[in-house]
């Protein structure tokens, strides 16, 4: 089918949407949030599902009008942490009245998902809801986040990719899985986060300095990756089923939770579980051979829960492994020169689900305890317990010189890490407009080494925090700060590159992290937030010592152990209008880092036993990274909205007075969506075209990498989707065309630019049944 019969059935689509969209949508929803003591709760943000939004006022009041019947949600949330929620008809004008932290008594279904704000609220911050991450289902971490202005993705092939955030990745990001900071072997592009996505209820993301809550490195931003709240139902679940063209990709993953009766009251509990598996990915022309994915992840909680206190238990466990794309595997230097000059792979261009070597394998758990107690003066503290286990196995296609079967089916690179981390929090009760967090944190950290190649060094790491974050809120305005003080000890064990000796090395850092923010809530459309902070990371133990073949990036990395600690000073100021029919948000950074360390291409190759692979060596240099995320949501009609989004981000190397190699390209995204009214079982129905255009990076040094940034490109993506009601349960579906005209493309930030084109166009089915 050519690229313009691919339009055909989209068009007319939006034909018959557009049709749909004069029918009368005249309700209102109104309606206070007090708390307990009956105070109004100021400047919480009320949202409707695939809907518009807006923030109460200073006696908690909010107002949404203009709304066509429907089923819908509501979401009411403070500083991007929801506090309860909603399902309901709409058939009229209708009051709904909330009471944050726990259920009201006459708003049965309203699910409490958190209890206090955990960072700085002047920062930054998107929530995706249930509803938005149904919408990314099957899709990787990275890849999930996508959508976000600010938020991109670097990727090494079609199934490793984590996110980036104002231009930085990898330790910068801090990324918290119910909770707890996820510790892996993530310090590289390739090493993507070891986290399944159908966990997450809800996922938070706070863009700027956010390390005073989670300690050192969030120089970038965190992630926060919330499981749905526990009910106090009897059982309830969940079934979702993926199926994607593109790779033949397959995903299904199920939850159940539920409560104890009378005899248990208080006992709540939930199971998950998810597969995933995919064969050869294609790009427009070709397959790209061995880049197939099989994964399986569990997960399991249980609490008990009173008036005053709590515990809980969380395990999960993450397993996958993915194939190498072949391409990336050459012979000699010429080979290595032929293979990026090439517009198309010599490799063999088939699908099959078969992963051969070379392949990585990875598995990582993670057992968290926890508890909390509330004091009859409305504090709060908190016990949190955390111990996780990350095991990566890297199998090189070059087998080794034996015919011991234990020898050949070893891996070449094996190394697992241990992380044993322990939390004590305090929230203090609100008191003159004044309320607080404070906390200590423990982390001791080892990591075993074993292989037939060297990679990094087997080491221990200890690390302590302690922290104290005050805010103030009266009236429109919120002012708050904190500070913060870590130290970390690391040490080495090395061993003689001609000898048996182990020698140790010892490094040491500490330092401290400080941030202040203000927000001003101009009317309850308009709000102005402004945020200053430094923060600081300690370089990675691949920083320093790594030396060795990456496979999973076809790379030789060298690392530096003289290497000092990176210093951040960012400052950021966002503008947020949150009216009846138009939405806008403006968010301006600014982010000085000294000693910013980052993998140089030294424009060589090195040729070994195994092959042939380009060379990167870890450096530092003082950068500067400014930019700007928009986003600008019209109603044109209470059916059809205009999305617009931007991300422009400049990374300036100071110490060598020109642009920084590897920074995201500007992107802008633009889309149409026209809601369909309700039809019998068919409800809140859209379909939504969507045009993505990533410009050419032209903003990098001469001659910095092995090949120059490719052109820019645009894609177009088409999506559809419906609510259905089975017998009282929900059925969400949605479809959607990825890259719907199969351009043939590839990507700055692709580690795999060198050798293949991105993917090419891709049919996405997702359901999900709730009962």
């Amino acid at each position: 089918m050519t690229q313009k019969n691919w339009l055909v059935p989209v068009i007319l689509l939006l034909c018959v949407a557009s049709q749909a969209s004069g029918q009368a949508c005249n309700y209102d929803i109104s309606g206070y949030i007090k708390d307990h003591q009956q105070k109004p709760v100021i400047h919480a943000a009320v949202r409707i599902s695939n809907g518009p939004a807006t923030y109460t006022d200073t006696a908690g009041y909010y107002h949404l009008g203009g709304l066509c019947a429907g089923n819908y949600t509501i979401n009411c949330s403070v500083d991007s942490f929801m506090i309860a929620q909603k399902t309901f008809v709409l058939n009229s004008n209708i009051t709904l009245n909330f009471t944050p932290f726990e259920p009201s008594t006459d708003l049965k279904e309203v699910v409490v998902s958190g209890t206090r704000v955990h960072e700085l609220s002047t920062l930054h911050a998107v929530e995706l809801d249930n509803k938005q991450l149904f919408q990314t289902t099957g899709r990787s971490l990275g890849e999930s986040l996508k959508n976000i202005p600010g938020i991109n993705t670097i990727q090494t092939g079609p199934g490793i990719s984590k996110p980036v955030i104002h231009g930085l990745h990898s330790n910068r990001v801090l990324i918290l899985n119910n909770g707890i900071r996820q510790e892996g072997q993530q310090w590289g592009s390739e090493h993507a986060p070891e986290i399944d996505p159908f966990i997450a209820g809800s996922m938070t993301i706070i863009e700027g300095a956010a390390s005073l809550r989670y300690g050192s490195d969030a120089i970038a931003g965190v992630i926060l990756l919330n499981p749905p709240a526990l009910i106090d139902e009897r059982l309830k679940g969940e079934v979702n089923l993926v199926g994607a063209s593109n790779g033949r990709m397959g995903a299904v993953s199920g939850l159940l939770n539920g409560a104890g009766d009378k005899k248990w009251e208080g006992f709540q509990w939930r199971v998950q579980g998810t597969l995933k598996r995919a064969g050869n990915f294609k790009t427009a022309n070709y397959y790209l051979n061995n880049s197939g994915i099989d994964e399986r992840d569990f997960s399991g909680t249980m609490g008990y829960h009173r008036e005053h206190f709590g515990l809980y238990g969380y395990y999960s466990s993450y397993h996958t492994k993915m194939g190498i794309f072949d391409g990336s595997h050459v012979g000699n230097l010429n080979d290595l020169y032929a293979a990026f000059a090439r517009t198309k792979p010599i490799t063999p261009s088939y699908f099959s689900y078969k992963i051969n070597r070379s392949y990585q394998e990875v598995t990582h758990d993670l057992l968290k305890l926890n508890s909390y107690y509330n004091f009859n003066n409305n504090g709060r503290a908190e016990i949190v317990f955390a111990r996780q286990s990350d095991l990566r196995n890297e199998y090189d296609v070059d087998l080794p010189y034996s015919s011991d079967p234990a020898v050949l089916n070893a891996p070449q690179v094996s190394f697992k890490i241990k992380t044993h981390t322990l939390d004590l929090t305090y929230h203090t009760p609100e008191r003159n407009h004044f309320s607080g967090t404070y906390g200590v944190s423990g982390i001791t950290q080892g990591n075993v080494f074993r292989g037939i190649r060297y990679l990094v060094p087997n080491f221990r790491n200890y690390g302590s925090g302690v922290f104290a974050i005050e805010k103030y809120t009266r009236n429109k305005w919120t002012l708050e700060g904190g500070l913060r003080y870590d130290y970390r000890w690391l040490k080495v064990y090395r061993r003689n590159d001609n000898s048996l000796t182990v020698y140790t090395q010892t490094h040491t850092y500490n330092n401290l992290t400080a941030a202040v923010g203000a927000t001003w809530q101009a009317t309850p459309e308009l709000s102005i937030s402004g945020n200053s902070g430094t923060a600081w990371r300690a370089p990675s133990v691949s920083e320093l010592y790594i030396r060795g073949i990456h496979l999973s990036a076809a790379s030789y990395e060298i690392g530096d152990s003289t290497l000092q600690a990176e210093r951040s000073i960012n400052n950021s100021i966002s503008f947020k209008y949150n009216g009846q029919k138009l939405f806008v948000q403006l968010n301006f950074y600014d982010n000085e880092i000294n000693n910013y360390i980052y993998a140089k291409p030294s424009l060589t190759g090195i040729t070994l036993v195994s092959g042939t692979y380009p060379v990167f060596q870890y450096t530092q240099a003082n950068v500067r990274l400014r930019g700007l995320d928009a986003e600008v949501n019209y109603h044109v009609l209470p059916a059809l909205a205009i999305i617009s989004k931007a991300a422009i981000v400049r990374g300036y190397n100071k110490s060598i007075h020109d642009y920084l190699v590897f920074m995201p390209a500007d992107k802008f995204d633009n889309s149409v969506k026209f809601g369909l009214p309700d039809h019998g079982h068919f409800k809140q129905s859209y379909v939504s075209l969507q045009y993505v255009y990533t410009a050419k990076q032209t903003r990098v040094p001469p001659n910095s990498d092995y090949v120059a940034p490719p052109p820019g490109y645009g894609l177009l993506n088409y999506s559809m989707g419906t609510d259905l009601h089975l017998h009282n349960n929900p059925l969400n579906i949605s479809l959607s065309i990825e890259n719907l005209t199969n351009v043939a493309y590839r990507d700055y930030l692709n580690r795999f630019r060198y050798y293949a084109d991105d993917l090419g166009i891709n049919f996405i089915l997702r359901t999900k049944l709730t009962f």
